[in-house]
């Protein structure tokens, strides 16, 4: 009996050891021999915020070489594109854009974005001016994180105009996106988050830090629906179009959110409606950009339909979709010149008086 109590912590050490060991080895080759869970290609570009009301953003200085050779890089700054100038010149037009996935240009290099585009061909058309457009896209992003985040940093930035991007799937349930956009869990999301409040919050799975083989073993015993799935499929890609009165109740608040921060530093907002595109065929529904152009309009807001420049495009044999609401580079390219003739159209790219000329005039 003696010899057994003398071995017995000997004995234990050595099978935690083993364990250990076989943990490590079985890290090791998950990661070499297992390829990531489809679907996140970008997910290293993101990191949780739990000291933001935003949630979740891009980890500066990150680079991750998505499908198709596609490079993402982030700047200093945690977005993709030129970081800002630390202070805006008098003579520049400053244009901050906001959005998720179809902002941050996903499928597409940072030169064949909208933003970029934008900034090029506004270059050309007022060359009097510094232009500069922010690309302050991140992926997953719903109007609710979209109105945190400029609330957050636009007094910083002081844009002169503020585009806030809508795709059909912004009414979608945000846990889908944004856990696709981390992997990670958020944990309880506010009320606002959601267009339309869940019967019954899905539970956030338990945070792995990466860690592949507490990823597989959370899969199995905990299922996550993948791409794959089609009950994800159906919930993720429904278009809700028209949206329903609560649906649009709730974008008025999140755009009166980001309307009050633009109208505190002097920024004009402008609401850009994407198409999706099942929406180019004759005769698909259009109900949502005209709610949308409503709303835009009882908030005080210009408004940008790209829908019937989009489906006169694709009468023409233009390819302007990758999916089902990413654009190509055409789609992002003609995005891009709709919206600098509409900027020109409705007088944004005259210089404007800033928050501290008005709060002076006041």
């Amino acid at each position: 009996m003696s010899e057994f109590r003398t071995s017995w912590p000997a004995a234990a050490a050595l099978v935690t050891g083993g364990l250990l060991v076989a943990v490590v080895l079985a890290e090791v080759a998950l990661r070499w021999f297992v390829p990531p869970r489809a679907g996140t290609d970008l997910a290293r570009l993101h990191e949780l915020r739990p000291d933001k009301p935003w949630l979740y953003g891009m980890r500066p200085g990150v680079v991750v070489e998505g499908r198709g050779g596609v490079r993402y890089e982030i700047n200093s700054a945690g977005f993709r594109g030129a970081p800002p100038a630390p202070r805006k010149e008098a003579a520049t037009l400053r244009i901050a854009v906001l959005g998720d996935s179809v902002t941050f240009g996903y499928g597409v290099n940072q030169e064949d974005t909208f933003s970029t585009l934008l900034a090029e061909r506004l270059a050309r058309d007022v060359p009097a001016r510094r232009i500069e457009v922010l690309n302050l896209g991140v992926s997953g992003y719903n109007p609710y994180t979209e109105a945190a985040l400029f609330a957050d940093l636009g007094p910083t930035l002081a844009p002169d105009v503020v585009l806030v991007q809508f795709c059909i799937n912004d009414l979608n349930d945000p846990t889908m996106h944004f856990d696709a956009s981390t992997t990670a869990a958020l944990g309880p999301l506010p009320a606002a988050a959601y267009p339309e409040p869940p019967a019954a919050p899905r539970a956030a799975p338990p945070d792995c830090h990466g860690l592949r083989l507490c990823e597989l073993v959370r899969d199995v015993w905990q299922p996550r629906p993948g791409p794959d799935d089609p009950a994800t499929i159906g919930a993720t890609v429904r278009p809700h179009d028209p949206p329903n009165d609560r649906e649009l109740g709730w974008l008025a608040e999140r755009y009166g959110e980001i309307g009050r921060t633009a109208r505190a530093i002097g920024a004009h907002p402008v609401l850009v409606i994407f198409p999706y595109a099942t929406q180019l065929a004759p005769g698909a529904p259009s109900a949502t950009a005209a709610a949308l152009t409503r709303l835009a309009a009882d908030l005080g807001w210009t408004s940008i339909d790209l829908l019937p420049a989009y489906r006169e495009a694709a009468q023409h044999g233009a390819v302007l979709f990758a999916d089902l609401w990413h654009p190509t580079v055409a789609g992002h390219r003609l995005a891009a010149n709709v919206i600098a003739d509409s900027l020109r159209r409705h007088g944004l790219l005259a210089p404007r008086e800033t928050a501290a000329t008005l709060q002076r005039r006041r």
